[in-house]
């Protein structure tokens, strides 16, 4: 099982010229704002182009009733086409800018659908977009016990104007724990192996970072039993609940930290737009979203939190999923879950994200995950399959109406989604009736 992996480091300039005299950091540093701002430029442009293909094989297939081929039309590969329209308009190393066309590319291939149904807009690059680093660019050194890396940033026009030795920038990697020296360590040892990067600016840390890509291959525990099933509810008092058929002991995730950190952030939230109407000169006149920037900032607080913590509940159920030698995980299919279950969690938190994280953590140690449709789950009870709304009289409480079985609610329905093909069971059940 091949795993992908990123590692967040702070880079301290390092870089000499052609003539060996070093170069001021601030220099760099503007040059790889600079490299930002035409990272931007031209993954704008490549969306701008794609979109212009989009209306012409659109015209096209009323005149033809067919789409045109992007080979017959540019003698290459729409693509390559990309490629050839901004290669000579930027600065970029060309292996990056190749890097970028291909990132916008493939995102706006995957929005399209839902940009022409009206459910998006087409996609604008903001000023803070990540330098695309290719592997290739990327050479990783040990000198004197401290790592540095080498990426190659400019052209060669760039890199005579400014009296480089190649294209590339050297910087001391900042490494503050045993884990990050750990992984330098093996990617230097080609234990693990560089994969495409990207070069961020923290304006909070006033520091440029590299999000190093790697990759290596995990053996798949192959004890783990593809029949015993972790069942994983998104629940109604807590936000998880998961347990095994017939297993009393549970994980349990409770909806404190959650509820405690959104009240508090939208108490913060009110209070800075309520500012906002007596804030200062320099955010006076240049309108509502600038002297309301404080408060909308919170919004990027929250996004972190919810990643923060999402890893955290992934992880604890993989965990708990291994522990327990489950091979798979079966979870509640989400798709419309919004309108049919107005009182849960999912309102205002990224269950989305945390199914997806919850995949990619248990497929890199071999674990299957399987959606199984929610309907019933929450009503069906768990010990002798009976099915009804009364079942559920209280929202915490379930108890069977006709064997008289009680238990949690959320634990009830994590015991049904342990089972296999539950919903196939829940189905038979009502043909029957």
């Amino acid at each position: 099982m091949v795993c992908n992996k990123v590692v967040k480091i702070a880079l301290i300039c390092d870089q000499i010229d052609k003539d060996g005299k070093d170069v001021n950091y601030n220099d760099i540093y503007k040059l790889l704002w600079d490299l930002q701002k035409q990272t931007r430029e031209a993954k704008n442009k490549v969306i701008r182009l794609c979109w212009e293909w989009s209306g012409y094989s659109s015209e096209y297939f009323k005149t033809h009733e067919e789409y045109p081929k992007d080979k017959e039309i540019f003698g290459i590969s729409l693509r390559g086409y990309l490629y050839d329209r901004i290669k000579g308009d930027y600065n970029l190393y060309s292996g990056n800018l190749s890097q970028s066309a291909e990132i916008a590319y493939k995102e706006y291939k995957n929005s399209l659908k839902d940009v022409l149904r009206g459910d998006k807009s087409i996609i604008n690059y903001r000023e803070n977009q990540p330098l695309d680093i290719k592997n290739k660019a990327i050479q990783l050194l040990y000198e004197n016990d401290n790592f540095f890396v080498r990426v190659a940033l400019i052209n060669k026009d760039k890199q005579k104007e400014l009296n480089f030795k190649d294209c590339s920038v050297r910087f001391k990697l900042l490494v503050k724990d045993d884990s990050t020296r750990t992984i330098l360590e093996r990617c230097f040892d080609e234990v693990y192996t560089i994969t495409a990067s990207k070069i961020m600016y923290n304006k909070k840390k006033k520091q440029w970072y590299i999000n190093l890509g790697y990759k290596f291959t995990k053996e798949i525990d192959k004890t783990l039993d593809k029949d015993r099933i972790l069942g994983v509810d998104l629940g109604v008092i807590n936000p998880l609940v998961a347990s095994v058929y017939g297993s009393y002991d549970r994980l349990i995730i409770g909806g404190g930290e959650i509820d405690k950190f959104r009240k508090r952030v939208e108490a913060n939230k009110v209070q800075m737009l309520k500012q906002g109407k007596y804030c200062g000169d320099g955010r006076i006149g240049h309108g509502v979203n600038t002297r309301n920037k404080p408060a909308y900032n919170i919004e990027d607080k929250i996004s972190r939190f919810r990643d923060t913590v999402n890893h955290k509940y992934s992880k604890a159920v993989v965990d708990y999923a291994v522990k327990n030698n489950c091979g798979t995980i079966q979870m509640e299919d989400l798709k419309g879950i919004t309108q049919n279950k107005n009182e849960r969690y999912l309102k205002n938190w990224t269950y989305f994200d945390l199914q997806t994280k919850i995949e990619y953590k248990a497929k890199a140690l071999g674990i299957e995950v399987k959606y199984k449709n929610p309907k019933y789950t929450s009503q069906r009870c768990s010990k002798c399959g009976h099915i009804a709304e009364e079942n559920r009289p209280e929202q915490k409480t379930f108890k069977c109406v006709k064997c008289g079985f009680k238990v949690n609610a959320d634990y009830n329905a994590s015991q049904n989604l342990a089972i296999k093909d539950i919903d196939k069971i829940i189905e038979q059940y009502y043909n029957k009736g």
